[in-house]
């Protein structure tokens, strides 16, 4: 069968680098499966699990949190804030794994509004100003 080289990369280090024969991700609207020649395409992956077939027939899954995917001729690359072996986790293992990957991503989230809820009032102030200077 066909393959294609997958990296699996999160901030601390390289998780995975192999041929695969197949991917299958967990996205924001759906699972969604990666052959090899499949059709260049990038996208946001959701936390959840990820399971893909090594060249030699075995499947194996990991427990990915949120990040994206690219998928290029011969090659995909997936970034996520945190990927851990489900292979080696048991159920209670994986439900806290899979539950510290929601928090970090709801506060991280939490973040991001904040920021931005920030950034549009220091707009609002500076147009209010400037239209008080123009008056």
């Amino acid at each position: 069968m066909n393959t294609f080289q997958l990296n699996i990369v999160t901030p601390e280090r390289r998780v995975l680098s192999e041929p695969v024969e197949m991917l299958k991700l967990c996205l924001a609207d759906g699972d969604y499966v990666l052959l090899a020649g499949h059709e260049p395409v990038t996208a946001a992956l959701d936390y959840g699990l990820l399971q893909y077939r090594n060249a030699a027939g075995e499947l194996h899954e990991l427990l990915c949190a949120d990040g994206f995917v690219e998928m290029r001729p011969g090659r995909a690359i997936l970034f996520t804030h945190q990927c851990l072996d489900a292979d080696n986790l048991d159920r209670e293992q994986e439900k806290i794994a899979r539950e510290k990957m929601i928090a970090q991503s709801k506060y991280e989230e939490s973040l991001l509004t904040h920021h931005s809820a920030s950034i549009f009032l220091a707009r609002a102030i500076t147009s209010s100003k400037r239209r008080r200077h123009r008056s």
